[in-house]
């Protein structure tokens, strides 16, 4: 934003806001903040509308991390007895795995004392009803005794209701991991930080949490309301008693990560046209906050100066170090096919390199790809380079679960990929999860659960980008390939299950061959009689119905061609069903939409090369913006053609959702 705001010369107003750090004056004069006016505040830790009593607890280093954390749940007992014994209280804990042992070590706890269901707040009927709603068995154990939990591997609908229990003091003690600090807002009058370790599947051993997120663990604590005072107790190693009382109140120095992405942040800006050459990449460089906290904490960023040099030499080796890190950038990025250097000095973004900022992916994932990417690749084998995206490298691998993988990859149809990589990397992890999606099988733990979600989330934009750099290198039938498994994953189906398969009612040994694209095409009539065939169980007919009249079937056609651009017209036959052309995609965590790929092909069956690609969808067509049900929408692409494309061309409409629906006019002439 700096850098914009000095090369248009229009100031940009930014709002800054922090936890408790000691350099807020770099984080002004980064931001520009008028040292004349009163535009910087920065307050003491004591400062806050709740006062809060910190108490840090020491605990002796024991033979391994689940005896230390077990030690622990006692004093977790006590602290909710002598601070909060009828306030809310949120116990924060280091994994998904150890919010259920907490909650179950509290439980037992609880049937010590004469009330054991001390922090239960509602009658058994309210209880009752709550619990018909309650997914997750360990989270229906701990709401009987007033025990919530709140993990990123729970439901949508239970996390949902674990906050509303809470939050209407239905339950009292709330046992969640980190992310509820940062992602909801549900305070409490006591906060009981237990462990401030977790386990990093990278280096297969235990790391400190930031402090960052302990700071924002202890602002749960104080309920500007209800309290006029609030407690939080930290739980840690007796060897760090020390660090936390020193940095939590004194702050902890803000430090830039952009040294270890650089790469990728140069690609956007070369993409962009923001950096068009080496001097704009340092200049660029300059607007930063790294920029500002390399000359105040050299060593941080692996800058090494001697104390005994001038300012002047000092300076200068900095800026030779940010030349360096710049032309190394530059180095990896052109390895990866993503932009180009000339004579040196300038740079220009290659397709490659567009397609990786567009979609917001690392460029070794695009290096990955285009290295391993093959003309006539398997369906396993797409479905590898997919897993191997870098993207997937923080997939949170647990302790003990390479045995879990290993279970579950013997009941899952392909074998794991033969690139070499242990039981217990992410990467494995992500292509078992896609297989287990695809087969719709039970995942073996609830923390799968959230992880196949995360795996799910970054999928769509890494396939599509796949599509893309595969089509850049002019592969067809591997486009194709990248498009069938989209089509998989969306419909949570292999590409040999019977096409019937998608749809509700119908058996998993269902061996009937009727593609999609003709049950699109279908009258009410004749879907009445496949769903007789199919054998559909009476009451899940009426579903069978709907969704197979939601399957699109088109027309497609050539309106004009010239030997630059061919301009093809996709219009949609059957009225929509569900507004926005919603898809059927039950087994998807959220509502997608009908999106179509348009391809041009060389004719030449030998060439097997794709001349051009484009995503389309239906033009929006109410009032509302958006597409009514009844709707019969219509959409018109035009694919600019390379120069070397003479003679026929075959036009291609897949669908990107649904397996087998894919539309073809073949020999148009160029």
């Amino acid at each position: 934003m700096n850098y914009i705001a000095r090369s248009t010369s229009n100031p940009i107003r930014i709002l800054g806001m922090s936890t408790a750090c000691s350099n807020s004056q770099d984080l002004a004069d980064w931001l520009n903040v008028d040292q004349r006016g009163p535009y910087l505040f920065n307050f003491r830790h004591s400062v806050r509308p709740v006062p809060l009593e910190i108490f840090i607890d020491g605990f002796p280093e024991t033979k391994g991390f689940c005896p230390l954390m077990q030690s622990m749940n006692r004093p977790t007992f006590l602290a909710v007895k002598n601070h909060s014994p009828e306030k809310p209280v949120i116990v924060f804990v280091p994994s998904r795995r150890q919010t259920r042992l907490t909650a179950r070590d509290l439980i037992n706890l609880c049937g010590m004392e004469d009330n054991p269901r001390r922090f239960l707040h509602m009658d058994e009927d309210d209880l009752q009803l709550n619990l018909m709603r309650v997914k997750d068995d360990a989270l229906k154990e701990a709401i009987n005794f007033g025990i919530g939990l709140h993990h990123a591997g729970l439901v949508e609908s239970d996390r949902q209701l674990a906050e509303e229990l809470f939050l209407n003091n239905k339950i009292q003690i709330l046992v969640a991991t980190s992310t509820l600090a940062w992602g909801v807002n549900l305070p409490a009058h006591l906060v009981v930080v237990k462990g401030t370790q977790f386990y990093d599947a990278k280096t297969q051993g235990y790391k400190d949490m930031d402090l960052t997120d302990v700071l924002q663990m202890l602002g749960r604590a104080g309920r500007p309301q209800f309290d006029d005072s609030a407690v939080a107790r930290i739980f840690t190693q007796s060897s760090k008693k020390d660090f936390y009382k020193h940095f939590l109140h004194t702050g902890f120095p803000v430090e830039s990560s952009l040294h270890k992405v650089l790469d990728d942040h140069l690609c956007a800006e070369i993409s962009a046209t923001t950096i068009g050459n080496m001097q704009d990449a340092l200049d660029y460089l300059t607007c930063t906050f790294f920029f500002r906290r390399l000359h105040k904490n050299p060593s941080y960023y692996g800058l090494e100066i001697s104390p005994d040099e001038d300012e002047g030499t000092a300076h200068q080796i900095g800026n030779q170090f940010l030349s360096d890190m710049v032309t190394k950038s530059v180095e990896e990025l052109a390895t990866s096919q993503c932009v180009e250097l000339r004579d040196g000095f300038h740079v220009k973004a290659t397709p490659l390199g567009k397609i990786m900022s567009y979609y917001y992916l690392s460029h070794k994932t695009i290096r990955y790809l285009y290295r391993n990417a093959t003309k006539e690749p398997s369906f396993h084998e797409v479905l590898s380079w997919v897993s191997r995206a870098t993207e997937y490298d923080e997939l949170p691998v647990r302790h003990n679960e390479e045995l879990i993988n290993a279970e579950l990859s013997r009941n899952l149809p392909l074998p794991l990929p033969t690139f070499g990589l242990p039981m217990w990397d992410p990467h494995v992890k992500a292509f078992l999860l896609l297989q287990a999606h695809m087969s719709r099988i039970p995942l073996p733990i609830s923390d799968y659960v959230g992880d196949q979600t995360s795996v799910l989330d970054q999928a769509i934009r890494i396939m599509q980008a796949s599509t893309d750099v595969v089509t850049e290198m002019g592969h067809l039938k591997a486009s194709l390939t990248m498009v069938q498994l989209l089509q998989c994953v969306k419909s949570a189906r292999w590409p040999a299950d019977a096409p019937a398969r998608i749809l509700p009612g119908v058996s998993d040994d269902c061996r009937d061959e009727t593609p999609l694209k003709a049950i699109a095409a279908m009258t009410p009539k004749q879907v009445a009689k496949l769903a007789d065939k199919l054998r559909i169980p009476h009451d899940r007919q009426a579903q069978f119905m709907k969704a197979a009249s939601m399957l699109p079937n088109l027309d497609v056609s050539v309106e004009s061609t010239t030997p630059q651009a061919v301009t093809i017209s996709l219009k949609r036959i059957n009225p929509l069903v569900e507004r926005d052309a919603r898809i059927w995609a039950p087994k998807w965590p959220k509502a997608q939409t009908e999106g179509w790929i348009v391809m041009l092909a060389d004719s030449e069956v030998s060439s097997a090369e794709i001349l051009a690609l484009k995503r389309v969808g239906w033009l929006a067509r109410d009032r509302k913006g958006g597409l009514g049900v009844g709707a019969r929408p219509s959409a018109r692409v035009t694919l600019n053609l390379p120069r070397e494309a003479k003679g026929k061309v075959d036009v291609i409409v897949v669908s990107d959702a649904y397996i087998g629906v894919e539309y073809r006019v073949d020999g148009v002439h160029v």
